[in-house]
């Protein structure tokens, strides 16, 4: 899986597999891949390549422009009710991090500080994107778990 790695027991994160990184996945032991991506931005279904290859398949499509809260609440679900290890990916990696990042947040009670630090120590930097480092501030604050939409500024 040249395009994946570990970033905790049992958590490969990275960009858009290949059916080749798929079948290593596999022979990994990875059982679920967690697609991050909108169906729009494929031109293929994700989830046939994906379970083409007999993996398990969950999507929590993630637009940059309307992330929510709720997308961290999904995650924490998907890896209960599915089997790991798991493949977390999206176009390049970052929306994957971010919502694992924010999920260990939401988990331990991290600040936002405690949350760019974990992302980078995974080899994810948050601060660099506005609409990330805002969304990340948000949802850690207080009472941001429960809102159903947090909608971060206009880029610039």
């Amino acid at each position: 899986m040249n395009s994946f790695r570990l970033v905790e027991d049992g958590i490969f994160i990275g960009s858009q597999p290949t059916s080749g990184d798929l079948e290593d996945a596999r022979l990994q032991g990875v059982k679920t891949v967690i697609d991050f991506r909108l169906p729009s931005e494929t031109a293929t279904s994700n989830e046939t390549l994906v379970r083409s290859h007999g993996l398990d398949y969950k999507n929590i499509p993630m637009n940059k422009e309307r992330l929510s809260a709720d997308q961290i609440g999904d995650l924490g679900a998907a890896m209960q009710s599915k089997p790991g290890p798991f493949l977390l990916h999206c176009a390049t990696g970052l929306r994957a991090a971010l919502l694992l990042a924010l999920s260990k947040a939401k988990k331990n009670g991290w600040t936002a500080e405690q949350t760019f630090e974990h992302a980078q120590t995974i080899g994810f930097e948050l601060r660099t994107s506005p609409v990330y480092s805002s969304f990340v501030k948000l949802a850690v604050s207080d009472n941001t778990w429960q809102r159903d939409q947090i909608v971060p500024p206009e880029s610039t």
